[in-house]
């Protein structure tokens, strides 16, 4: 696909930081929503193959590619740490975004911050004991309001990320894809390995959503430990 594998994030200007902190696209930059980058937003829908990688440890660590096995993110966690930060790194293995959980959080809510500078992007909170569970996303834009609800079936990986203020879903997780490799299903098959599909809608920052998506299996094994 043309454009993607990204370049390595290039520092933006201060205007168009306030906007992707808002969940609005800067000047330019019609119809994208960016978080991290706009050098993450694809201008069409894409599928991608979310691949545990084997011998990992405590199985964190994934290899997230296409269906053609151009690799497009990997996703590193630190071993032993307490508070589980883990590293989104882009196709030239450069960081993109740090997760970490907030240590003093009764919630187990996580942040993520933006590797170059350390900027707080957004708060992640679970509410999964409820009938209805689901997961609300705050970004750094002065209010506690939610900007995204990811709610679904956590356990069966089949869940939806959806941006409230325009109620329109920017990506979505499930084991199953038409889109998926060869390689990929057999790679599955292999010790137990983990694979699920991130499917993210076009102009979205696929950064963000595959961020959220590799906290969401997280969150859901935190809460049944």
């Amino acid at each position: 696909m043309s454009g993607y594998p990204p370049p390595q994030a290039a520092p933006a200007a201060s205007a168009a930081g306030h906007a992707a902190a808002a969940g609005h696209a800067p000047a330019g930059t019609a119809q994208q929503l960016v978080v991290v980058s706009p050098n993450f937003c694809l201008p069409q829908q894409v599928t991608l193959v979310m691949q545990e990688s084997l011998g990992a440890y405590r199985n964190d660590d994934f290899h997230i590619c296409d269906a053609s096995g151009t690799t497009f993110f990997l996703l590193k966690a630190a071993p032993y740490s307490v508070s589980g930060r883990r590293a989104l790194l882009d196709a030239y293995g450069q960081p993109c975004i740090h997760m970490e959980r907030k240590l003093t959080s009764l919630r187990g809510s996580w942040q993520l911050l933006r590797s170059r500078d350390g900027l707080q992007l957004a708060v992640v909170k679970p509410s999964l004991s409820s009938f209805t569970p689901t997961i609300k996303v705050m970004l750094n834009d002065g209010d506690d309001n939610p900007d995204f609800i990811i709610a679904g079936d956590f356990r069966a990986k089949s869940f939806a990320i959806t941006q409230c203020r325009s109620n329109a879903v920017i990506g979505r997780v499930k084991k199953e894809s038409s889109h998926a490799s060869v390689n990929a299903f057999l790679m599955s098959q292999l010790v137990g390995a983990q694979k699920y599909f991130v499917s993210i809608e076009p102009g979205v920052d696929a950064a963000f959503v595959v961020a959220l998506a590799t906290l969401c299996d997280e969150i859901f094994h935190d809460q049944q430990r």
